[in-house]
């Protein structure tokens, strides 16, 4: 039952919250789309210091721990004899098979009470400090600031992990010698960049907000709705005045279900039951049982914001709804909408796509922030 949702998303799409279902899992940096209601910019722009360049062993030595970056073709035995470590250990610490090749540059963890490592490769005794017991007398200094260390659970991806730091993709595979689509290992340990947060600026006395733009006369402005037959026969005493917006066309592409009708935020998208609850950073929607063929419908009137499939091919459908709400559709085949498409509350807009067990993926955003589509429907 695992998808894992990659590159191709990303290289087509970079316009839609990172997603993670069941092992199933995807993300994306999403900045400046759909009007700005998912702009990542800020979280993309702090800046972060440079990763510490190994020794000539490839260890890093930091405050408090120490990791070694792997060389090509290493195994952790390779990697254990070169720091004169146990070779069994170290793999068990990280979730590294001892057969498994590594990727040049790869992050190994040192047990914090594993024998630390010389300049020369010696092992030495370690000196067990208990961090919370330091002083905090200013007298000492300023302590040597370290990244956090990360340890991946299924189903994690390098989006949704630099999300939970407020760190950017990027930076988080550079750090880690990383693809922004390699698939992570239960058990891999992850370096998490330092940044250094850009202050927020301060306005002078005197400035504030920017007053918009007049619209220009030269460019065409909103048309108002054009009035219905009835509007047209009203007597001439009712207002010609009122705003209003022309509606767009809505795809005709299927049956609006009965479950359309719930006072629910959303409907439910596929009957059946939840077979794996959410669970943020680990599941951020829920899986609904459903036979292959089954109807999938929108949850509720909205926009067709983005159709595109994982790197296995499985389709991914993404509606953008009112009050900065998104909902997405993964797991999916026999699409009945396109993007730009009008879609209404109940609409079937695919089919539940074929395995074992067959599901629908279904996940609510709040702009880039996943919430529990179980209070939505």
């Amino acid at each position: 039952m695992a998808l894992k949702f990659g590159s191709k998303f990303i290289l087509s799409l970079c316009a839609v919250t990172a997603l993670a279902g069941c092992t199933n899992s995807f993300g994306l940096d999403v900045r400046d789309q759909f009007g700005g209601i998912l702009d990542t910019t800020n979280a993309a722009e702090n800046a972060v210091e440079e990763r510490p360049e190994p020794d000539a062993r490839g260890v890093i030595t930091f405050p408090s721990y120490q990791v070694v970056l792997a060389r090509t073709g290493d195994r952790i035995g390779d990697v254990a004899a070169r720091i004169g470590v146990d070779a069994d250990r170290l793999g068990r610490f990280n979730g590294i098979p001892q057969e498994a090749i590594l990727r040049y540059g790869e992050v190994i963890a040192l047990p914090s009470n594993m024998t630390a490592v010389a300049a020369d490769g010696a092992p030495l005794t370690p000196t067990v400090v208990d961090i919370s017991e330091l002083s905090d007398d200013p007298s000492a200094g300023p302590k040597p600031a370290e990244p956090k260390r990360h340890r991946v659970v299924d189903g994690e991806t390098v989006y949704t992990i630099s999300r939970l730091y407020s760190v950017s993709a990027e930076d988080l595979a550079k750090w880690n010698s990383l693809s922004l689509t390699t698939a992570l290992r239960p058990g891999q340990y992850l370096l998490i960049p330092i940044t250094q947060n850009r202050p927020t600026p301060v306005s002078a006395p005197g400035e504030g907000s920017i007053t918009p733009t007049p619209p220009s006369s030269t460019r065409p402005q909103p048309r108002g709705e054009l009035p219905s037959a009835e509007a047209m026969t009203t007597p001439a005493t009712a207002d010609a005045t009122a705003p209003v917006t022309v509606p767009v066309p809505v795809a005709n592409t299927g049956p609006v279900t009965q479950a359309s009708q719930s006072d629910a935020r959303f409907m439910r998208p596929v009957s059946g039951t939840i077979i794996r609850s959410y669970k943020k950073g680990s599941n951020e929607g829920v899986d609904i049982g459903a036979p292959e063929g089954a109807a999938v419908s929108a949850a509720d009137v909205g926009t067709v914001a983005a159709i595109t499939e994982d790197t296995k091919g499985v389709a991914i459908v993404v509606i953008k709804h009112a009050d900065r709400l998104l909902t997405v559709y993964t797991n999916v085949d026999n699409l009945l909408v396109k993007k730009g498409d009008a879609v209404t509350r109940g609409q079937e807009i695919a089919k539940v796509r074929a395995g074992t067990p067959s599901f629908l993926h279904f996940e609510v955003r709040k702009g880039l922030e996943s919430v529990d589509p179980d209070d939505y429907i």
